[in-house]
């Protein structure tokens, strides 16, 4: 089986953590694997040196939702003893990713300001064209418009 199959995912739970503490890690695996394969998969992946691995099978549970009858799905855990000084960091911060995360929140305020900017230009806009309307209605109504009427001759 490949190394990166080996482990699904760490579990992580106030049990866990309070065991991380300590040295050991808790990882769902592979129901195919055994214990040769899942220490080597750690030392692989996270390039730390595994003292022991335990292995649990935790086995499906009938559950009911509604009317329904149905089972959990069945787990293998795996707890992963480090040897002395080694840990395993679950919640890396990556330079690149929280420069990312910077240069999104940044755009994402210059579109904001952005935005506002144009919805300025447009209300200027519509205001001054308010203003030459009235302008014109002011205009036109001091200057009186002198209508000359055709008489038909009879």
């Amino acid at each position: 089986m490949l190394l990166s199959e080996v482990i699904k995912y760490p579990i992580l739970t106030e049990k866990t953590y309070g065991l991380m503490e300590k040295g050991i890690y808790t990882f769902a695996v592979s129901p195919k694997t055994h214990k040769i394969e899942i220490k080597k998969a750690v030392e692989f992946i996270f390039n730390v040196k595994v003292e022991k691995v335990s292995i649990i099978n935790i086995d499906k549970k009938p559950k009911r939702v509604g009317r329904f009858n149905g089972f959990t799905n069945s787990v293998k855990k795996a707890y992963v003893y480090l040897a002395q000084g080694n840990s395993i960091n679950l919640f890396p911060q990556d330079p690149s990713v929280e420069q990312e995360l910077k240069t999104k929140e940044v755009e994402a305020e210059s579109a904001k300001t952005k935005k506002a900017s144009d919805a300025e230009k447009r209300a200027a806009e519509k205001i001054a064209a308010k203003n030459i309307k009235s302008t014109k209605a002011n205009t036109s109504a001091s200057t009186p418009k002198i209508r000359v009427r055709k008489v038909a001759d009879k």
